[in-house]
Parts: structure tokens; C-alpha cells; sequence
């Protein structure tokens, strides 16, 4: 006869705990959120993402620049070979008077000044 009280109280005691654990877990969380929630952490918070976002906007200028840079030293590299072939090609069949007043300047032929 002592298995039915024995039971029930076990079953009674589990209820309240679980209830009570239940009510400090859904506090604590409500807590947490009204706490994130309150204007100045939501202030706070736009002011670090914001932030955060002109930092990121900051380097991606930073590696296009530097992309720019590398590839416009590519570009010259490029067209100075092709200008030094184009060049020497022309002066083979030139006459070496005719060449004396020219100079090269990145591949490209310029008339010095006398």
C-alpha cells in the first residue's frame, strides 16, 4: 500500500522541480532579451556594425587599389616589350641619321628637343 503514496509524492516532487527549473530557464532568457533589447545596447550595437561595415568597406578599397596598381605595372610591362619590338623593327630599316633625334621612353618613340 505504501507504493501508490511513494509513487505519487515522486511524481509530485519531479512536477514542482521541473516546473520551477522551467520558470528560471524562461526568466533568465527574458532577462537576457529585454537586457540586448534596451536602447543603448541596440545603439551600441548599430555603432559597432556600422563600424564594422567601414572597415570592411576600408580594405575593399585597399585591395582594389592595390589590384589597380598591380595590374596597371603589368599593362606597362606589357606595352613596353611590345613597343621595344615594334621599335627595334623600324630601326633595322631606318638610316642611323634619321634616328639620332629620338630617344624611348617606356617603349614609346619621343623627339628630343634640340
Amino acid at each position: 500500500m505504501m507504493k501508490r503514496p511513494l509513487w505519487f509524492a515522486t511524481g509530485l516532487v519531479a512536477g514542482v522541480v521541473g516546473t520551477v527549473w522551467a520558470e528560471q530557464q524562461v526568466r533568465r532568457r527574458v532577462e537576457d532579451a529585454v537586457a540586448r533589447l534596451a536602447p543603448e545596447n541596440v545603439a551600441a550595437g548599430a555603432v559597432a556594425s556600422v563600424r564594422q561595415l567601414g572597415d570592411r568597406v576600408r580594405a575593399a578599397v585597399e585591395v582594389g587599389r592595390e589590384e589597380r596598381d598591380r595590374r596597371a605595372a603589368e599593362l606597362w610591362d606589357e606595352l613596353g616589350r611590345q613597343g621595344r619590338h615594334a621599335a627595334q623593327g623600324r630601326h633595322a630599316a631606318r638610316s642611323p641619321s634619321r634616328s639620332q633625334g629620338r630617344s624611348q621612353s617606356r617603349g614609346h618613340q619621343v623627339e628630343r628637343s634640340r
